[in-house]
């Protein structure tokens, strides 16, 4: 069943249809949501579950249906880092997030991205935009910035080199900063 029928689904029969994404997409929500709390484990959980719920109550609202599985993606994204903030604010969360560990100018970079892209966009126009990018473009975007994976990983899953990756990851952040700010 591609995404398109599986919305189709949660359309006519939501129960069913959210049954069928827990088990198709559970992996994918849990390794977004793991890879942002890392040291909360419960409030990963948590951030599972309430992106499900998020996807079940929202999912008239999607656009492209056979986008179903960014669209739970970015859900998962968007409230792990919520939870994360929160966590830091209270001072319960000392993990640092993944783009801490990358060179300085680079982290800079991307944390200034992600920061921008949430001050200037919210969810919704952030999830549209980020569906714009042709692929393999989007896929290897949201690797990084959804999935946490490192550049290395990504480029030995698409057998480029990994000053490709970062090529390509350099033009669609400017193309979806590019994109928001005209927004």
């Amino acid at each position: 069943m591609d995404d398109a029928a599986l919305y189709q689904l949660l359309i006519d029969d939501p129960e069913t249809g959210l049954r069928l994404c827990i088990d198709r997409y559970y992996p994918a929500v849990r390794t977004v949501c793991a890879s942002i709390l890392r040291r909360c484990p419960q409030d990963a959980e948590e951030c599972i579950n309430d992106s499900f719920l998020q996807l079940w109550r929202t999912v008239g609202s999607l656009q492209e249906p056979q986008q179903l599985r960014a669209y739970l993606c970015c859900i998962a994204r968007n409230l792990a880092l919520s939870r994360y903030r929160a966590l830091a604010a209270a001072g319960r969360h000392t993990a640092e997030m993944p783009w801490d560990a990358l060179p300085e100018d680079a982290a800079a970079e991307d944390a200034d991205v992600l920061l921008a892209m949430e001050a200037h966009a919210d969810a919704e126009a952030l999830q549209k935009a980020v569906l714009s990018l042709k692929e393999p473009d989007r896929e290897m975007f949201v690797r990084k910035y959804y999935y946490m994976e490192s550049v290395r990983a990504i480029a030995a899953h698409f057998e480029v080199s990994e000053r490709a990756v970062e090529g390509i990851l350099y033009r669609s952040r400017k193309r979806l900063r590019r994109m928001l700010e005209e927004q």
